[in-house]
Order: C-alpha cells, then sequence, then structure tokens
C-alpha cells in the first residue's frame, strides 16, 4: 500500500482513506472510522490521520508479530525479539528508542553546524562584497585625484584605468553573488531539513520516526558547506614619469584577492615627506599614497 492519503476507504470503498487503524491494518474514511469507533468490540482502537501516514510502517515485526524492540546496526533494520535469537544472534544491537535518540542528537548537531557556518559564509560574502566596494571606490578617487593633477596629458589613460576598474568591479560582484547564492540555497534546504525535523514530533510510531530521521540524515548529508572563498581586491599603484611616459605616468591597477585585510596605517600627514606608504599583498609592490589606504 502507499501513503494513505492517496488511498480509498477499504470498508466503503469509494471515499478517500484518510485514517489507518493501526490494529486492523486498514485504512477508513472519515463515516466509517465513527462507526468503527461505535463498535464495541473495536472502539478502543488506534488510528493514525493525515497525509504522511504509511500503512506499511508498522510497530510489529511481520514474521513474528512482536513489537520491535531492538534496532540491529549491522542490517540497519528494526528487530522484534525473537529476530534477536533466530537472526540477529551476534550482530551489534541497540534498543530503538536509544537508536532513536542517537539519531535526534546527530541530526540536531549537524543542523547546528551548518545553519552557524552558512550564516557565518553568507555574513563574511557582505563584509567582503562592502569592503571590497571601499577598494573599488578608494582606487577610483585616487585615480581621478592624479588625473586632476596631470590634466590633458593623462586624461585618457585616466579614463581607460576608471574603465578597467568598473569592468573587474561588474566581473567580480557577479562572481560573489554567485557564490552568496549558493550559499544561500544550501542554507535554505538545511532550513527545510530542520522544519521537518521539527514535524517529527507528530510521529507517534518509533519505527516511522527511526525512518524519518535516518531521510533527514541522508538529505543532509547531500548539503555540502564550502569554505568562504577568498575575496576580491583591487590596488592602485602610483607612478611618476615623464610626458613620453604618459601611460606609466598614471600607474597601474593590481586586481586579486584577499582572505583577510591587514593593512599598515602610518602618519596620516598628507606632506610630500610624510605620506602613507602601504604594501600589495598581491605584487608586494611598495605604494605611496596621500589618502590612507581603506
Amino acid at each position: 500500500m502507499a501513503q494513505a492519503a492517496f488511498k480509498t476507504c477499504e470498508i466503503c470503498v469509494s471515499s478517500p482513506g484518510h485514517h489507518y487503524c493501526q490494529e486492523c491494518d486498514q485504512l477508513f474514511c472519515d463515516g466509517c472510522k465513527i462507526s468503527h469507533l461505535r463498535t464495541k468490540m473495536t472502539k478502543n482502537h488506534t488510528f493514525l490521520s493525515g497525509s504522511n501516514i504509511n500503512p506499511e510502517v508498522k510497530q510489529y515485526c511481520n514474521e513474528h508479530d512482536e513489537n520491535f524492540i531492538y534496532y540491529c546496526k549491522e542490517c540497519d533494520t528494526p528487530i522484534c525479539k525473537i529476530c534477536v535469537i533466530e537472526n540477529h544472534k551476534k550482530h551489534d544491537l541497540c534498543e530503538i528508542n536509544t537508536s532513536t535518540e542517537i539519531n535526534k542528537t546527530e541530526i540536531e548537531s549537524e543542523i547546528n553546524i551548518k545553519l552557524n557556518k552558512l550564516e557565518t559564509n553568507i555574513m563574511g560574502i557582505q563584509q567582503g562584497t562592502n569592503a571590497y566596494h571601499g577598494d573599488v571606490d578608494g582606487v577610483m578617487h585616487a585615480i581621478r585625484k592624479e588625473g586632476v593633477r596631470l590634466k590633458e596629458l593623462i586624461d585618457t589613460q585616466v579614463e581607460d584605468l576608471i574603465r578597467s576598474v568598473k569592468e573587474q568591479h561588474a566581473t567580480q560582484l557577479q562572481t560573489l553573488q554567485s557564490i552568496g547564492n549558493a550559499f544561500k540555497t544550501d542554507l535554505n534546504k538545511v532550513k527545510e531539513q530542520h522544519q521537518i525535523y521539527q514535524d517529527t514530533t507528530k510521529i507517534t510510531e518509533t519505527s516511522a520516526l527511526l525512518l524519518k530521521l535516518k531521510e533527514i540524515k541522508s538529505q543532509l548529508a547531500a548539503v555540502e558547506v564550502k569554505q568562504l572563498t577568498v575575496m576580491p581586491s583591487v590596488k592602485y599603484v602610483k607612478s611618476r614619469a615623464t610626458r613620453s611616459e604618459i601611460k606609466k605616468l598614471i600607474g597601474d591597477l593590481t586586481f586579486g584577492e584577499t582572505g583577510k585585510r591587514e593593512e599598515t596605517r602610518n602618519n596620516r600627514d598628507t606632506s610630500p615627506s610624510r605620506q602613507n606608504r602601504y604594501r600589495c599583498y598581491n605584487c608586494k609592490t611598495e605604494i605611496v599614497s596621500s589618502k590612507p589606504p581603506m
């Protein structure tokens, strides 16, 4: 039999069978359930109702008609006391309730770990994106300021460099957004399994609960939380030159990536003799600037 939500009442064979009698192993519609509970011999029968019932998942051993009380780790299945003697005598066993609790603990731990990692990664993407915006703004400011000083001698080269920054900026932002969206997708998957896990409190049968927990574990295992990628960076390196070296006069852009930002700040005096100096972590070139690094 399939799930009860898609079967017909086994009594009147006409209405949808939304209720499963655990004692009779049958599906009932609303009316037949009421009649069943009014009968003297069956008034104390218990029903499972809703779209998640599964008559095939029982708490009894089909072979011996005994309660499941153990879980065989080697065979990955619940067993009764007779099964232990006949087929699982030397196997690694534990009580079925113990196995269920172990699975619940492992799932809770895995959910929390992956939620924390994904949320931390997303926060890192956001912070890295904001920092990268600052890098881009600072570089464009420095380029424009140098362009004003050199006037028309470097106007063409200034615009070329600005265009290069913007193009690289757009490319890197698209990459960051793609990575961030992937983390958000994984976060939603873990949250979905978290909600499913919370809904397991409605499952009354231990064996059914165990199967659902194992399914959740399998879904969580499919979510691979990747390490946060290093963040892109950009530096502007000034260079002084003669008129014949116009291309070198403006300076070069250095595009790169950085895992964390570590910059040395010197005296903020902008006089020519007390300019700020910092080092590009990609090319190890010392950069002189009248503006403190971002």
